[in-house]
């Protein structure tokens, strides 16, 4: 087909000729290309689809039945859950009791923090264990709020179910979750009864607080135990101490070693001192009188005996005279380290004294407790499943599975 544009005549074209001649053209361009292959080019591609008897079928399939069950299921079929939620952290008791002892009882620094973490742990996971579901259903039927005839068979639980299997289904129901930083636990309950819900999460709250003080209550015994004992052994070794003291006074026959020494040291100093005023007066006297004069034998005599004296308590105070039972510098080296280890029994004594004391008062009280931060509340309305949400979570994983299934069926199996 030839699109030379011409007269027949081959005179020049003019202006209305020509555009004439532009639009034929077109039209004919126009007519080639409906001629041209169906299989090729957008054209193609949707008569291609509109001609396959699968896409259709898989549109249903894949899109229109999935949607429609699970938008079925949810709003038809799915039964209501009513959510309570309960926030609470653990806290040490404070009271009057932090008079006694603001430094080593009943404050913050006697219950560290690493205990408070390690409960708030035991707590979250007490929470979830097999034994806290056994001790409710010794309170509440648990398993009939679960497993009964009028909840929807997605959502009940086996009623014959052993309880190994009822703990997979228990997480489900009963959820925890701690904040790292404040120590809070919250805590979310969802049954099919807003009244059941609610009873369930008081129960939840009242064992767990039960728990978490019968271990320290445990604890806490256990460390009045061994302070009392460790009290028993101090005492003992303090007697011990005491005994030793008094039988080495007794046996040596002197009360107090070192006031004796103290004692007989100014004894000495005041006869050294009197020796001197009397040899000063002997020089002064043989001077004026002879030797074998009565003035002058009295003062020698006074001289030997105040030497006699001297010496008889220098040796009871360090010599090795065998005539002596014990020497007095023996007896205050004896003394010494007798009344250092009873300073350290009486000191050692003290200090587990006050320790038991504190354990006692401990032991005596509640040492932590829970701190409600959000209390459980009736619910009103449910607020489970989440309808739409869900439904439109199915709605576009169904348009995006069909829309795979097209590119699948035109690129792989055609």
């Amino acid at each position: 087909m030839s699109t030379e544009v011409s007269t027949p005549s081959g005179a020049p074209l003019t202006t209305g000729e020509r555009s004439t001649a532009v639009a034929e053209s077109l039209k004919r361009f126009a007519r080639i290309a409906r001629h041209t292959d169906r299989k090729k080019g957008i054209r193609a591609y949707r008569t291609h689809i509109k001609r396959d008897p699968v896409i259709p079928l898989l549109f249903v399939l894949v899109f229109v039945l999935p949607t429609l069950a699970v938008t079925g299921y949810l709003y038809f079929v799915a039964s209501d859950r009513y959510v309570t939620e309960a926030r609470f952290t653990l806290r040490p008791a404070l009271g009057s009791v932090d008079k006694v002892d603001n430094e080593k009882t009943g404050t913050d620094s006697s219950l560290p923090k690493q205990m408070i973490a390690q409960d708030t742990m035991i707590t979250s996971n007490y929470i979830n264990s097999r034994q806290m579901v056994e001790t409710l259903e010794r309170q509440m039927p648990i398993r009939e709020m679960f497993s009964r005839d009028s909840i929807d068979f997605l959502s009940r639980a086996s009623q014959d179910a052993p309880i190994e299997r009822f703990m997979r289904y228990w997480p489900k129901r009963v959820q925890t979750s701690t904040e790292t930083h404040s120590g809070i636990i919250t805590l979310t309950v969802s049954a099919f009864d807003p009244n059941e819900s609610y009873r369930l999460t008081q129960a939840i709250l009242a064992e767990s607080e039960r728990k978490v003080n019968e271990l320290s209550e445990k604890a806490r015994n256990a460390a009045l135990v061994e302070t009392t004992r460790e009290l028993a052994h101090a005492e003992e070794r303090l007697i011990k101490t005491r005994l030793a003291v008094r039988e080495l006074r007794n046996r040596g026959g002197v009360l107090d070693a070192a006031a004796t020494n103290t004692a007989n040291l100014t004894m000495i100093s005041e006869l050294r001192k009197q020796r001197i005023d009397l040899a000063v007066q002997l020089t002064l006297g043989l001077r004026d009188l002879a030797p074998d004069t009565r003035p002058i034998r009295d003062i020698k005599t006074q001289i030997r005996d105040l030497d006699e004296t001297i010496d008889k308590i220098e040796r009871q105070t360090a010599s090795t005279d065998p005539t002596q039972k014990k020497v007095l510098s023996d007896l205050l080296g004896q003394f010494e380290a007798f009344d250092n280890q009873r300073k350290d029994a009486e000191s050692y004594y003290g200090r587990v004294l006050s320790a038991n004391e504190a354990a006692r008062i401990v032991a005596a009280r509640q040492v932590e407790f829970f701190t409600p931060v959000v209390e459980p509340i009736l619910p009103i309305s449910s607020v489970e499943p989440k309808r739409a949400l869900w439904a439109s979570v199915a709605t576009l994983v169904a348009m995006l599975m069909f829309g795979l299934s097209v590119v699948i069926r035109k690129y792989v199996f055609s």
